[in-house]
């Protein structure tokens, strides 16, 4: 019998002695972390159940997560297998990096977001019958709304979470955009001007809604039904939308396929000849460790869909900064250099795989009873911890409020998964992680927002 699932297959009520085999394929994949309660990572579950079956388990990627490369080249608790070459007659392709700001000092006037490179790219590859994959990994129309006066300082911010409100654009027509908060969900139509000094509102920042627009202007026969599909979370309400656009690439009845990481992996079209990263740099900005990991993993994924087929692929990556390490390791597809490089700064700061680290996120209506709650946290597990440990905190999250919930964290950096459990486990034993209720704990965090 052979079991196929998502996530939660892991779990399937297979006899032990019955087992023989368990697949991870694209174990990089950070959905392989549920976030909510019960919080496991499939990989790591998966991993288990091996061990108590003895039977083999296979974790598959092109780019493996650093703490699965980790396991097999310095502790050496996992063998590793590569395959250094494509399928037989297959190259990897030419990846060219394109420094985004010098590319529009040369474009005048034009407030283009697809550079001349990018660009003639298209050009050539619409005009020779190709396909084209691209990627932004950014949904709506526009990420940034504030006042068009240089001296107002207005922003349009959600009035429950601390981030900006995004622009959607609801059909072909500007009189129907719209606001959405990508974190409680909140929708306003998007106000004609500024509350405070009474001037237009600008639009800043992009979106795939936004490149579809600039595409279709640009590219009139990608106009026409079906030429091109934008695939994210907005355009895509079901499975079956999802298959249906792929369907189409995979025919060739879709020139262009539009979106964000959904699109990254997965898909074998061999007429693939042209792959654009609009902007490669919407990962690397976040304040987030594993920024890097995961930018060099996006575009090393997105990579491999050009170039399946018989004709040469070219992949395009635009970038604020052309000299970003993940951004030029991916473009000469050299993992095993990322990952060096990568693991010594981690070294150096134990994060992990080097160390482990668990996250404690105290939420709380009250701003000041949350901080309260934070410190009281953070000074009695530093306590509890001893020198070989760093609690870190406590501090306001990335996004300090989210649901009109004031948000403070507490990082806990221990030697060893052993030695975090033992404090955790003291922690719970004095009843400092209740209640659950505000107060999360998650272990080998893949998002620290």
């Amino acid at each position: 019998d052979i079991v196929l699932g998502a996530r939660s297959a892991v779990f399937a009520p297979i006899p032990t002695e019955r087992l023989r085999l368990i697949v991870v394929d694209e174990e990089h994949d950070s959905s392989y972390k549920q976030e909510t309660v019960p919080r496991y990572h499939g990989r790591d579950v998966a991993i288990r159940r091996g061990q108590l079956a003895g039977c083999t388990v296979v974790l598959g990627s092109a780019t493996p997560a650093l703490e699965s490369w980790w396991n097999a080249t310095r502790r050496g608790v996992a063998t590793l297998h590569q395959l250094p070459e494509r399928a037989p007659g297959l190259s990897l392709p030419a990846v060219r990096v394109v420094d985004i700001t010098e590319e529009r000092r040369h474009q005048g006037r034009s407030n283009h977001l697809i550079g001349p490179t990018l660009a003639a790219g298209i050009t050539q590859c619409l005009q020779a019958d190709g396909q084209i994959l691209l990627l932004l990994n950014r949904r709506g129309f526009s990420s940034y709304i504030t006042c068009s006066s240089r001296t107002c300082g207005w922003v349009l911010r959600c009035d429950h979470c601390d981030v900006s409100m995004v622009e959607h654009r609801s059909g072909a027509v500007r009189s129907g955009s719209f606001v959405r908060c990508h974190h409680c969900e909140t929708a306003i139509r998007l106000p004609s001007q500024c509350p405070d000094c009474g001037k237009g509102v600008a639009r800043l920042g992009l979106g795939t809604q936004r490149i579809e627009e600039e595409l279709q202007e640009r590219w009139p026969v990608l106009a026409e039904a079906a030429a091109m599909h934008r695939v994210d979370s907005d355009s895509m309400r079901s499975m079956h939308d999802f298959h249906a656009a792929l369907g189409d690439f995979a025919a060739g009845r879709t020139r262009v396929l539009l979106g964000t990481q959904m699109i990254a992996k997965g898909l074998d079209v061999p007429g693939v000849r042209l792959v654009g990263v609009i902007n490669a740099d919407t990962a690397a900005s976040m304040p987030d460790f594993r920024a890097s990991e995961r930018t060099f993993q996006l575009i090393s994924q997105v990579t491999g869909r050009c170039g399946r087929g018989s004709a040469a692929g070219r992949v395009v990556v635009q970038t604020l900064d052309p000299t970003s390490r993940p951004i030029t390791q991916a473009a000469r597809h050299d993992y095993a250099g990322f990952a060096r490089s990568e693991l010594a700064d981690r070294e150096a700061l134990r994060l992990p795989p080097a160390g482990r680290l668990a996250r404690i996120v105290v939420r709380d209506p009250k701003h000041d009873r949350g901080e309260a709650d934070a410190t009281r946290i953070a000074t009695q597990i530093a306590e509890i911890a001893g020198q070989d440990t760093r609690v870190r905190g406590p501090a306001p999250c990335p996004i300090a409020r989210i649901a009109d919930s004031f948000r403070f964290q507490v990082e806990v950096i221990a030697p060893s998964a052993s030695r975090l459990q033992t404090i955790l486990g003291h922690a719970k034993d004095r009843l400092l992680l209740e209640p659950a209720a505000r107060i999360a704990v998650d272990v080998d965090p893949q998002s620290l927002l």
